[in-house]
């Protein structure tokens, strides 16, 4: 008489925690995310993207467009900013390259108009592998999504100029192209 009893007893406490346990997961399953993980652009969000020693001697100083330069600045002034050693200058534009220690390098040149005033900056990343182009892809995004707002298919607005991210990687060559400049349309 007792064998029937204990079973009842274990069925019962069995299918009360499986109760339990389903009842647990349905309610985490149709709980909503937590959007501000999720979408960091929210304009009350004061999320920041950590910077890295990678991208901070990227974009160096955090005023200006680039480097502490801005489109229209003379080019005195890139000069007076830049804290690389020109690989190249002439009427039309001045170039800087910026090594890493793990043999990946930056162009950085700064285009001018016959005033001598920057009206386009090309930023040519020279990368070593499809790893470090998606590292550095996404956290140039981060970074320039935070700064600017949400990209328009890799393109950001920053004051009526455009900013446009490209992966130029081709075959067994690696990179990834900034452009500032040209107006935007956003």
């Amino acid at each position: 008489m007792k064998q029937p009893f204990i079973y009842s007893a274990l069925l019962a406490t069995v299918l009360s925690l499986n109760a339990c346990q389903s009842k647990q997961q349905t309610s985490e399953a149709t709980t909503p995310a937590d959007t501000s993980e999720i979408l960091p652009n929210r304009a009350d969000s004061q999320l920041e993207v950590p910077v890295s020693d990678w991208l901070e001697k990227l974009v160096g100083p955090e005023d200006g467009l680039f480097r502490g330069v801005n489109l229209g600045d003379a080019v005195s002034v890139v000069k007076e900013k830049e804290t690389l050693e020109p690989f190249e200058e002439d009427a039309a534009h001045v170039g800087y390259t910026l090594d890493y220690p793990n043999l990946e390098s930056t162009d950085i040149q700064y285009f001018l108009d016959k005033d001598k005033k920057v009206i386009r900056i090309d930023v040519d990343m020279y990368l070593n592998n499809r790893a470090s182009v998606d590292t550095h892809l996404k956290e140039l995004t981060a970074y320039f999504t935070q700064k600017y707002g949400s990209p328009v298919q890799q393109s950001w607005n920053a004051a009526g100029n455009r900013i446009t991210l490209t992966d130029v990687s081709k075959g067994k060559d690696f990179g990834l192209k900034l452009t500032f400049g040209g107006k935007s349309n956003a």
